[in-house]
């Protein structure tokens, strides 16, 4: 299987706190990794470092063909990067002005310099993907949570990305609404889109994962296959943070 990204020894600081402590990531075309790990651990950072919402300090990163040396890195090669990725935001980020048609096109257009009628062509087609083909003209107080959070999914559909990251999607969802979500980017996974997730949803990052990677304090700790990975972690560390999960599943739903 070819390798579309590889992230060696990213780190990044946030004044004297040093968030990332030297990731090293290797994820493959076609697949979905999920990164797991408590609140604070750094999984949301790295995602923002991979689409360069923030500036890795040093390391490296190669999205396909184009790597590039995070230390001095140009303006210019962070939006080629950048312009590889789709994000999936957990507080959706849609303008709140602009309809769920609008919001798809608007990145489409201003950033990728998409014509305008080709954007709308992919917006219209992306949304009826996600189940929202009568929602077009809708803005997002006229949206639940649930349709919001599909319209961000069709935003990163839209732009055909190497790889789409995922920063807790479900996280600001109704209870309710949490399984239609992940039904829907099970749905997206099995068209073979690249995808990295960070979720707290340990059953669906079980599911769904080709490679699970726990995180904690900045550095990844353990990483691999799922049924590994949940079912007979090597660390201590990923034991204590499986546990709750591991102890509500019989031994065989691990193998």
């Amino acid at each position: 299987m070819n390798s579309l990204i590889e992230v060696k020894n990213l780190r990044k600081s946030f004044g004297k706190h040093e968030a990332l402590k030297g990731i090293d990531l290797t994820v493959n075309q076609g697949e979905v990794v999920t990164l797991l790990g408590p609140s604070g651990s750094g999984k949301t950072t790295l995602l923002r470092c991979i689409n360069f919402l923030e500036k890795p300090n040093e390391g490296t990163l190669r999205i396909g063909d184009d790597e590039v040396e995070l230390r001095e890195v140009s303006a210019k090669q962070m939006l080629a990067m950048r312009r590889k990725t789709a994000m999936v935001f957990q507080h959706y980020d849609l303008f709140l002005n602009k309809t769920a048609l609008e919001n798809v096109t608007e990145g489409l257009v201003t950033a990728r310099k998409v014509p305008k009628s080709e954007a709308i062509e992919r917006a219209a087609s992306a949304l009826k993907k996600v189940g929202l083909g009568t929602k077009f003209d809708s803005r997002p107080y006229e949206l639940s949570g649930g349709e919001q959070q599909r319209v961000g999914i069709a935003r990163a559909l839209a732009v055909n990305p190497a790889v789409i990251l995922f920063d807790e999607p479900t996280s600001a969802l109704d209870p309710e609404k949490v399984n239609e979500i992940l039904d829907l980017i099970r749905s997206v996974a099995e068209t073979g889109v690249t995808m990295i997730v960070v979720t707290h949803e340990m059953e669906f990052a079980y599911d769904i994962a080709d490679k699970a990677v726990f995180i904690d304090f900045g550095e990844i700790v353990e990483q691999g296959d799922p049924k590994q990975i949940f079912g007979n972690p090597r660390q201590e560390r990923t034991r204590r943070f499986l546990s709750r999960f591991t102890a509500a599943k019989r031994p065989e739903y691990f193998i």
